[in-house]
């Protein structure tokens, strides 16, 4: 009531004098920025979060071989990047884009205590597990140390040196792996250490001589009827021959 009381004889300008009047295109184009400008830029932020997405997607390189790398030890992104090139040369450009690329996926499996973070070990099985499913690698680098710990993964899983396959229950492994030495192109690997601290060119030639090489079978295999994967297990096999002759 005491509000009625206050606006009695009041006039229409009295009244109405807290109300704001949109009295150009300018004014109404400010009043809809400060109600939207929220929504605008929130547009924008996953407008520009959706492009990074799809050009990362769109411009990231297809590799022609993928080779899985186990370890008990972790390489610097350099080295690998550097294994990658220096294995390249031996390869073909397989998908047509003018370029070789080998693409290196490293799974550290480790006793050590420094490297026994059980978070990396299970991120480390789950990419090998899903990597293996979808036939990504036909051929795999490895140390004793995370071999034996996956072991039990591998039964069936690789070829014999002579190209035969391993039986279910065979346990034999050392007869389908081939020491890093043995393969020319591999053993004259040099990579660049300039502003690596602690690694030196014995440090790495001590780690690259504990790795072999092993190549995955195909024989009672899903991909052994697929044929584009059978390409690209015989493009890998090509690739072993040539890295074995350094050529």
């Amino acid at each position: 009531m005491a509000r009625e009381r206050y606006l009695v004889g009041a006039g229409e300008d009295t009244i109405h004098a807290g109300v704001i009047e949109l009295k150009s295109a300018k004014d109404k184009r400010k009043n809809w920025w400060d109600y939207h400008k929220g929504h605008v830029l929130l547009g924008a932020v996953l407008l520009a979060a959706a492009v990074s997405v799809i050009y990362s997607i769109v411009s990231k390189v297809k590799p022609d071989y993928s080779i899985g790398l186990l370890t008990s030890f972790q390489l610097p992104e350099r080295i690998i990047a550097q294994m990658e090139e220096h294995i390249a040369q031996y390869g073909e450009d397989r998908n047509g884009d003018g370029r070789v690329v080998v693409d290196l996926c490293p799974y550290v499996f480790s006793q050590s205590q420094t490297l026994q973070d059980p978070q990396v070990i299970q991120a480390s099985f789950t990419r090998f597990a899903g990597d293996a499913a979808m036939d990504a690698c036909m051929a795999y680098l490895h140390d004793s140390e995370a071999f034996l710990m996956m072991e039990e993964n591998f039964e069936g899983f690789f070829q014999y040196n002579d190209g035969s396959p391993m039986e279910p229950g065979d346990r034999d492994y050392q007869e389908a792996m081939r020491p890093w030495r043995d393969f020319a192109g591999l053993a004259d690997f040099d990579p660049s250490l300039e502003d690596l601290d602690g690694w030196s060119p014995e440090v790495v030639d001590e780690l690259m001589g504990r790795l072999r090489l092993s190549v995955r079978t195909s024989e009672g295999t899903a991909f052994a009827s697929d044929e584009k994967k059978m390409a690209y297990y015989e493009d890998t096999l090509s690739l072993v021959d040539r890295l074995e002759a350094g050529k």
